[in-house]
């Protein structure tokens, strides 16, 4: 792109934020004088305005999946009006405005771009999607769903890392860099700008990392152990909620369960002897009345 494109870009971008941003200081136009103090019938008007903002998204996410030239030009014209006058106060931060307008301005530019890109059109709707999604949907937000598959890309970073075997590694990092570009402003939408800063910072040292002629191993190994916590802080994850992902490298699942099965046995047998040489130890001991629960409790 030309300098004085780069520069249309920004000035258009700066102009999207303002407009964005007065629809996150201020209520839709009118609408205080015109219904009162009603705060119910502002918040029915409100989402009412944010449904259609998120159909029109969809319309056009589908519409650029699609690769559909007829109909696309008209579904971001729809997207864009859905937008006058839509009020963003307590939905998300300035931070959050600014990835919605910079979602937006991407995606008009690659549908306008002369040459067109069928990947372009894919990512950028998505991207967009996403974001909006995030606004409408606090709790269930489809960015959210990409958990396990960063998770994923991040265990295999560690598997390419142990084995030596730098294409694997540069290979699960390009998905995972790939997949977070995707949910970052639906993520800056929701989550504290310092989470989403914690992560920019981890992703850019790791990538300077492992793109290093000669591996740090004791550094590459400690960074990829960090970004499972902070992965997790960024998703509001458990530390603990478990991640249920595909065993790998096995022909038979029957071989795993049989595996885990004997493992648990091993362990109810092994502490079931314990327990009984324990008793055997204490026989001779007479117990006060009323007193079994906490010896076998300290057993």
């Amino acid at each position: 792109m030309s300098v004085n494109g780069d520069n249309n870009r920004r000035v258009l971008l700066v102009l999207l934020t303002v407009l964005l941003f007065i629809g996150w200081t201020v209520q839709l136009p009118g609408m205080a004088d015109a219904m009162g103090t009603d705060s119910t019938v502002l918040a029915e008007k409100r989402d009412e305005r944010l449904r259609s903002l998120e159909a029109a998204t969809e319309r056009l996410y589908h519409a650029m999946q699609q690769v559909n030239t007829s109909t696309v030009h008209q579904e971001m014209d729809q997207l864009i009006r859905a937008l006058e006058g839509l009020s963003f106060k307590g939905l998300t931060s300035v931070d959050g405005i600014h990835a919605l307008a910079e979602c937006i301005m991407d995606t008009r530019e690659s549908i306008n771009q002369v040459k067109l890109s069928p990947e372009a059109w894919m990512e950028t709707s998505a991207r967009l999607r996403l974001a909006v999604n995030s606004l409408t949907h606090k709790q269930n937000a489809l960015w959210r769903q990409y958990y396990k598959v960063m998770f994923s890309n991040l265990q295999d970073m560690g598997k390419a890392r142990s084995g030596g075997n730098r294409t694997e590694f540069k290979e699960a990092l390009q998905s995972l860099q790939a997949n977070y570009e995707l949910i970052r402003p639906a993520a800056i939408i929701q989550r504290e700008p310092s989470d989403v800063r914690k992560f920019d910072s981890w992703l850019s040292y790791i990538v300077r990392l492992g793109n290093e002629a000669t591996w740090d191993e004791g550094a590459l190994k400690e960074a990829i152990s960090q970004g499972a916590p902070l992965l997790q802080e960024l998703f509001e994850r458990r530390g603990n909620e478990p991640v249920f992902l595909p065993l790998i490298g096995s022909r038979s699942p029957w071989y795993w369960s049989a595996l885990i099965g004997g493992w648990i046995m091993l362990a109810l047998t092994y502490t079931g002897m314990r327990k009984y040489q324990a008793e055997q130890a204490v026989s001779s001991v007479r117990r006060p009345k009323g007193n079994d629960g906490l010896f076998n409790k300290r057993e």
